[in-house]
């Protein structure tokens, strides 16, 4: 059921204990309470914010942001029963292989687990997520490339906004008890500190702390919640829970997202084009992972990119002809032959792209996250790569050609926001890995340094990819509720 946690007595869980509280009512937190009262298990669903979103709750995400430019924090994510699914574009893809490995060339990368332990996931996250089948990505070079890969997305449709999705299948739950205005402000530890005796919770209006007793934890508030909650829960250990090793917050991932340039072709386009690179063209430039993006998003299906473009009339004009217009910026005759190219990047791993506590605090007294998100060469590098051998492909082949924006052309200037931006997929931040040294959580997503304390959602991502988290999410936390159910025999 669900239940307005600001009606509740100070004493309602007194006499309670879950089999397991989950902190945060997101993809990660809503599949693992359904997956886990589904395998008969007791469920203590807490989300911060109400039903509906409102402003006095958001306002609890509010913080600084440091040197690079950055949405504000309140607004790059969403406080109420579906977390930031409720402005999901609906983007899925899961993360290739090589994601998971170690590169020589991109210190402190590879994963614990590889794709082989997720993809048993996928045909159930599929159905999560509302998924269409798979298909063959259209290719321009037709096989020719041997740097660049074709790939694809597949679109959520409708979107999955997990609170109006599943929100009748809580209400009616008998295992799943869902309290929506239950805000965290405290874990606390037995007196051995390797185990969390109780989360406790305080409504927006009402005072007093409400303690919650659970055999397991799953923190699931985000990748900038997540780190907050550890690093404010330090009244018993003074770095914060998990920061042994001064590692919660920091390894910040983001995927930059950028407009590169133009482009003019000889045949229509009609689906958008993907293309990443190959683990050879990786290797050979010191790069890491991409997604480039090409067509005419203009003509997208009613403003909203499912992939297939509109049907477009034949071109009676020549390539020529069509290059020389887009030369001059003007209006395209034939908008399937003209259209734009766009970058998602994977970001590499560095230390100092974190989030920390800022001096400012909430209403309920914990420090605001602050966000410096740093970019660092080889993420540059990885931009620049992408763009000019896109560029050098298609004139090779003589498939059409690509203007590449000023600003990448010029080695030392720093973008602006209305240049690059992050997709608010906030990842990384206690990332996964078997040594406690490297990482926050282990291969099961146990914080290293606790017996019953687990994280959910990208926070956990060892590296990022380019691919959207939704869809990685949603299988990491399907094999989390089979790890716990085990541990709950």
């Amino acid at each position: 059921m669900i239940i307005d946690f600001e009606t509740l007595p100070a004493d309602a869980f007194a006499s309670k204990e879950f089999d397991v509280c989950i902190m945060g009512a997101g993809p990660a937190g809503i599949t693992l309470a359904r997956k886990l009262a589904g395998k008969g298990f007791s469920v203590g669903l807490f989300e911060g914010g109400g039903l509906e979103q409102s402003p006095e709750s958001q306002d609890l995400y509010k913080g600084p942001i440091g040197a690079q430019p950055y949405f504000p924090l309140d607004g790059a994510r969403l406080r109420f029963l579906g977390g930031s699914s409720n402005h999901w574009g609906g983007w899925t893809r899961p993360l290739d292989s090589y994601d998971f490995e170690v590169r020589g060339d991109h210190p402190d990368s590879g994963w614990p687990i590889g794709k082989a332990d997720l993809d048993p996931y996928a045909a159930e996250a599929d159905g999560i997520l509302d998924l269409p089948e798979h298909f063959t990505p259209p290719d321009m070079f037709e096989g020719a490339a041997d740097t660049l890969k074709p790939g694809y997305f597949r679109f959520s449709n409708p979107t999955t906004r997990f609170g109006q999705k599943y929100r009748a299948e809580l209400d009616a739950s008998d295992r799943i008890s869902t309290f929506v205005n239950a805000n965290l402000v405290d874990i606390r530890l037995e007196d051995s500190r390797r185990t969390v005796s109780e989360a406790v919770f305080r409504g927006l209006k009402r005072p007093g702390l409400v303690p919650v007793k659970a055999k397991f934890f799953a923190l699931c508030l985000g990748g900038i919640e997540n780190p907050r909650a550890l690093l404010n829960a330090s009244s018993q250990v003074s770095a914060g829970i998990g920061n042994e090793n001064d590692i919660v917050g920091r390894y910040f991932l983001e995927h930059p997202h950028l407009p590169v340039g133009n482009i003019v072709v000889r045949k229509p386009i009609t689906f958008m084009l993907v293309y990443s690179p190959t683990p050879e063209f990786m290797k050979e430039r010191g790069i890491l992972s991409f997604g480039l993006r090409l067509g005419n998003f203009e003509i997208a299906p009613e403003g909203v990119f499912t992939g297939p473009f509109k049907p477009q009339p034949e071109c009676s004009q020549p390539f020529e002809a069509l290059l020389a217009a887009a030369m001059k910026g003007e209006k395209p005759a034939c908008p399937a032959h003209v259209g734009g190219a766009f970058l998602a990047a994977e970001q590499g791993l560095n230390p100092d792209s974190r989030v920390r506590l800022a001096n400012q605090r909430d209403r309920f007294g914990l420090r605001q996250a602050e966000l410096d998100w740093n970019l660092s060469e080889i993420d540059f590098r990885t931009i620049r790569a992408a763009v000019t051998e896109a560029g050098r492909l298609m004139a090779a082949h003589d498939v059409g050609r690509m203007h590449v924006v000023d600003w990448l052309l010029t080695d030392n200037e720093k973008p602006t926001l209305d240049q690059l931006w992050g997709g608010s997929h906030h990842m990384g931040t206690t990332r996964m890995s078997d040594d406690p040294k490297k990482g926050v959580v282990d291969r099961n997503q146990r914080i290293h340094s606790l017996d019953n304390l687990y994280v959910g959602g990208s926070s956990v991502f060892a590296t990022c990819g380019h691919s959207n988290p939704t869809y990685s999410i949603v299988q990491l936390t399907l094999r989390l509720s089979d790890h716990l159910a085990t541990r709950l025999g």
